[in-house]
């Protein structure tokens, strides 16, 4: 969230002794994504086709586009680097360059995080594309089968808050699930809420992407051939992934396998986290669908609407947020709440 203090100076003759009193306002910003029936980005709405409640009041509110100029995106993109991801780190080292073009743009940032036993910073929110892109690249393999994903998505979101005047971003290119975190995952969802974090997700399962080895795992993406976030056409449907194909040198340990599918059985961490922050989930298995997800996610961000209000009745607490459109057969995605303290 973005937080003003206005300072009231109270005049001594009114008061016995001359005191400043802080008055704190809270702007709640709301990105919103409108999709048609055929799930393209409807654009260009006005506000008039808005309706913004916090716990079922309307709320006056302000609403930006890519047209009419939205803040810039902070971006933190965590990956799990766990000896058991090693497939899947082989596609992210390489899109490290596509990072700036087709998501924050020359006006945001992007910062890098990889987690498996440890959580450690790789790079801080830049714009320079390069540093991000060596970054990626110089991405090293950790502990076997440790994952601390909550513990990363909380200490980015805290890195996130910080990044005043932006909208904020946090992409996790992981498993579905945590393994060995010591956050839970009420915390992490309470804390994207508190600070006005969008959570995104690329998946992949580390028991069926150690099947799949292609030769594009070895070569570097057209990154040249991908488009400019000024020349991006949000109703372009970038290329779907290819069905994998099984390849009997890569074997996955019967063992690893059983315990995998018992670890299944556990929260779908990811989509909980995408689904209370407004997000969304792009699974993905071959370096063509991490590709696409990346693409989408800046089609997305570069398609939304941005609501923006100071609640009329900021109480403490939760406060579920609806936003919906006047038009028929769309569908709105938009963060589900907030928290408010008694501080604010």
């Amino acid at each position: 969230m973005i937080r003003s203090s206005v300072l009231l100076f109270i005049p001594a003759a009114l008061l016995a002794q001359s005191e400043t009193l802080k008055v704190q306002t809270r702007l709640v910003v709301v990105p919103a994504m409108v999709n048609g029936a055929t799930a393209r980005p409807v654009l260009d709405l006005p506000a008039e086709r808005f309706t913004l409640l916090d716990n079922g009041v309307p709320q006056p509110f302000t609403l930006e586009t890519i047209g009419t100029g939205v803040a810039p995106i902070a971006l933190i993109v965590a990956v799990q680097n766990s000896g058991i991801s090693a497939s899947a780190l082989a596609k992210v080292r390489r899109i490290g360059g596509m990072i700036q073009p087709l998501i924050t743009g020359e006006r945001g940032c992007a910062g890098l995080v990889t987690f498996a036993e440890t959580v450690e910073w790789r790079q801080e929110c830049t714009a320079d594309a390069n540093r991000l892109s060596t970054a990626f690249a110089r991405i090293g393999t950790g502990k076997e089968r440790s994952g601390r994903m909550l513990d990363a998505a909380l200490e980015s979101i805290r890195k996130l808050s910080n990044a005043q005047g932006h909208r904020r971003v946090l992409l996790l290119i992981s498993e579905s699930r945590d393994r060995g975190g010591k956050t839970d995952l009420d915390t992490v969802i309470a804390a994207a809420q508190a600070a006005g974090v969008t959570i995104y997700a690329a998946t992949y399962s580390a028991f069926r992407t150690g099947f799949v080895a292609k030769s594009e795992d070895v070569e570097r993406p057209r990154e040249s051939s991908k488009p400019k976030i000024d020349a991006l056409e949000p109703n372009s449907r970038p290329g779907m992934a290819k069905t994998p194909h099984p390849n009997a040198s890569n074997r996955v340990e019967l063992a690893a396998g059983l315990g995998e599918l018992t670890r299944l059985g556990n929260v779908k961490s990811t989509e909980a986290m995408a689904r209370a922050t407004g997000g969304a989930e792009f699974p993905f298995t071959q370096l063509t669908g991490l590709e696409t997800a990346i693409e989408k996610l800046g089609e997305e961000l570069h398609a939304q609407y941005v609501l923006s209000f100071s609640p009329k009745n900021p109480a403490p607490g939760y406060h579920a947020l609806t936003v919906t459109v006047a038009l028929p057969k769309v569908t709105v995605r938009a963060r589900p709440g907030y928290f408010a303290n008694a501080a604010q």
